[in-house]
């Protein structure tokens, strides 16, 4: 018995020292930025996954420590009442619990890892993430409207647009500050290809057409850590209506992106009418469509 103790007290004593590890990792990783190119974030990812196993490897590990003592000794401390502790069999029951319970922590973190190493929509989110920023320049001086379009699993369609597409809206809107605002979102749940229009009427659009569509306007501020992602789970898309300036260049553009999407081809140029007043004379939109990959464009 004394053997046994003392091999016990040794082998908990080796094996604490996972825990203050832990926290020194913990400690030093808060210090960690997570950066703005590709490479930079997919470290950054790669050293908070690696701490999160880290931390359920100590949740698992010490909950079967424990388990065995409270399974193996605990008859010898509760009364014969307590009948599942004086059980032959409460050994292997409790083994068996904190397997259970450390392959589903296991699991949710193996999810999660392969997620993101293998979500088409994410990755593709990242490297335009950094293109964005590469071509910031560009993106607020450049008279051409310039759109990045990415499509997630789910099949919604997120596009970030430059301002120079909506200015004309945005000035009848009565937007304060039009200078300072960096790009315009469109989220678009589940993107009809079939049924979108080549010519966009305004006068004729209805408000089936305004569903599923939603615009975010973005600051300058908030425009180097907008992520397209993380901007559908803050729920801060306005849904269209018909009283918003915005609309009907918002569903022309929706009309144009339902057309990229359509095509399978890598380059494409075509030209899109829209009439965005009743009324009003005919807009000609010269559109090149770049695709990037499966689930990304750049228009």
């Amino acid at each position: 018995l004394i053997l046994w103790t003392v091999t016990m007290i040794i082998s908990c004593v080796l094996y604490s020292t996972i825990i203050f590890r832990y926290f020194e990792k913990r400690r030093l990783f808060r210090t960690a930025k997570r950066g703005r190119s590709v490479d930079e974030i997919e470290l950054y990812d790669r050293a908070r996954m690696s701490l999160s196993l880290h931390g359920m490897c100590c949740v698992a590990w010490t909950g079967i420590t424990v388990v065995y003592f409270v399974t193996s000794a605990g008859h010898l401390f509760v009364p014969l009442s307590w009948t599942l502790f004086h059980d032959p069999a409460a050994t292997i029951i409790g083994e068996c619990f904190m397997d259970l319970v450390a392959k589903i922590l296991y699991m949710a973190l193996i999810l999660e890892a392969h997620v993101a190493a293998f979500d088409e929509a994410k990755r593709a989110n990242r490297r335009l993430a950094e293109l964005r920023n590469t071509m910031s320049v560009v993106w607020e001086n450049s008279s051409d409207t310039i759109a990045i379009s990415v499509r997630k699993a789910s099949g919604n369609v997120t596009t970030m647009i430059s301002p120079s597409f909506f200015q004309p809206a945005l000035i009848a809107r009565q937007e304060e500050n039009i200078d300072n605002i960096s790009a315009v979102v469109l989220e678009i749940s589940n993107i009809d290809t079939t049924n979108r229009k080549d010519i966009t009427d305004w006068s004729k659009v209805n408000a089936k057409d305004l569903e599923g569509v939603g615009m975010r306007i973005i600051q300058k501020a908030d425009f180097a850590d907008i992520d397209l992602h993380s901007a559908t789970r803050t729920n801060k898309f306005e849904p269209l209506n018909r009283n918003d300036p915005m609309s009907p260049r918002a569903i022309s553009f929706v009309d144009m992106l339902s057309r990229a999407w359509r095509t399978k081809m890598d380059e494409i140029v075509f030209e899109h009418d829209a009439i965005l007043q009743a009324g009003s004379s005919r807009t000609k939109f010269e559109v090149k469509l770049t695709r990037l990959e499966e689930n990304a464009v750049v228009i």
